[in-house]
């Protein structure tokens, strides 16, 4: 994987929707979700069979309430007291699937080519998705900004097993 134009693309991709800068940084573990947090998750598949219900890997990510209000204020044109929960999933899904294909372009191996549907992910399930997976990559926003964003790919095996136990 590339990582400087990983870590370029997505901070282009957080900048492209909410008009605010954003700069990741390649991390050692992933962040513990809290209580506002919103996580979401979506399934990659092989070229081989692009069958949606094999999943070969994960593109996971985690966003806090702060960042979830400006993303979806942006995309929608609302201020954030207008939002609706649905607004807010929406944007949320909406920018794992801009991410997921961010990390795709940047991978070296060609078998992962099908985006399957970003889909929210419960915050109780976020430490097993991202502790038993075989972690490709995790890339959270820098340290000295305030922001809270994560963004992990993992693989899977094919009949859909985490790779570690």
């Amino acid at each position: 994987m590339h990582e400087g134009v990983v870590l370029s693309n997505l901070a282009r991709a957080w900048s492209g929707l909410t008009g605010q800068s954003c700069a990741f940084a390649p991390a050692a573990e992933p962040p513990t979700p809290q209580a506002d947090d919103a996580c979401f998750m979506l399934p990659i598949t092989d070229c081989v069979t692009g069958f949606s219900s094999h999943p070969r890997a994960l593109v996971l990510l985690l966003m806090g309430a702060a960042e979830s209000q400006a993303l979806a204020a942006a995309m929608f044109g609302l201020p954030p007291e207008q939002l609706s929960p649905a607004d807010l999933q929406d944007a949320g899904a909406e920018l794992c699937n801009i991410l997921s294909a961010s990390l795709m372009e940047c991978l070296d191996d060609a078998s992962l080519a099908n985006l399957g549907l970003p889909q929210p992910l419960d915050r109780q399930q976020w430490p097993e998705y991202t502790h038993r997976g075989e972690r490709r990559a995790l890339f959270v926003v820098s340290s000295d900004q305030p922001r809270r964003l994560a963004v992990m790919l993992t693989d899977i095996h094919r009949d859909g097993s985490f790779c570690r136990e």
